[in-house]
């Protein structure tokens, strides 16, 4: 199975009957941290802008429309940004038991792993607070390339790619988190299926701009990267 194949089989995953309990929560973590970032973006979302747009040259305030489209796509990508990773950090523990189910669903077996099931709370937590180390260097990059003159205006297309590869980690990690590997191995195997990898990404960060969608994307993004896992990964 392709990328966008094993992203697309989520949908049909979570709707298994002995799966379909364990993406509630999930879902639910979601509702609550949209709403909350909704909520906090309303209010400041014009004040963010303004500050995007004074970054621009002067020479490009003749495209003024041009650029205050452009300062929106990063601002909304930085606000997705935002959402994945407090959710993910939040609901870690609840994802990765269903990505055990998925697995186990799949293969017949449940993940080998040698930590006991009592610390799966703690070390999901754990692992995706390590994920800061690997995110926080490439952040600050596209930043920087976002408030360069003349050389910003590619930063959208950079951080969208750069969302639908995060995405792609993130919802894999769990199942190779299950099986005791590494992190950093699981990069270099995503490397290695570097296309597949961004066509399962891609289409998981731009659903999280569709409404209501958005809200189940986390099950289904972790049941897809489970599926990506045993089909491209193990």
């Amino acid at each position: 199975m392709t990328g966008l194949e094993c992203f697309l089989d989520g949908f049909q995953l979570i709707r298994r009957p002995g799966l379909r309990r364990y993406f509630i929560v999930p879902c639910l973590i979601n509702a609550v941290v949209l709403t909350l970032l909704v909520v906090l973006s309303y209010s400041h979302f014009d004040d963010w802008v303004a500050i995007i747009v004074a970054w621009f040259p002067d020479w490009m305030s003749a495209l003024y429309w041009l650029v205050w489209g452009i300062s929106l796509i990063v601002l909304l990508v930085l606000i997705l940004f935002v959402f994945t990773f407090v959710a993910n950090i939040i609901a870690s523990p609840f994802n990765a038991i269903l990505s055990i189910k998925v697995e186990q669903a799949l293969t017949g077996s449940a993940p080998v792993s040698t930590v006991s099931p009592w610390l799966i709370l703690p070390r999901s937590v754990a692992r995706e607070l390590g994920k800061l180390r690997y995110i926080f260097p490439r952040l600050l990059g596209l930043l920087l390339i976002t408030i360069i003159p003349g050389i910003n205006t590619v930063a959208p297309f950079l951080w969208v790619l750069f969302g639908a590869w995060m995405m792609s980690i993130q919802y894999a990690d769990y199942a190779a988190d299950n099986n005791d590997v590494s992190f950093r191995e699981l990069q270099s195997r995503m490397r290695a299926r570097r296309f597949d990898a961004l066509m399962f990404g891609l289409p998981a960060y731009l659903l999280l701009t569709v409404p209501v969608v958005n809200l189940i994307l986390m099950p289904i993004g972790v049941a897809g990267g489970t599926r990506f896992w045993v089909e491209r990964l193990r």
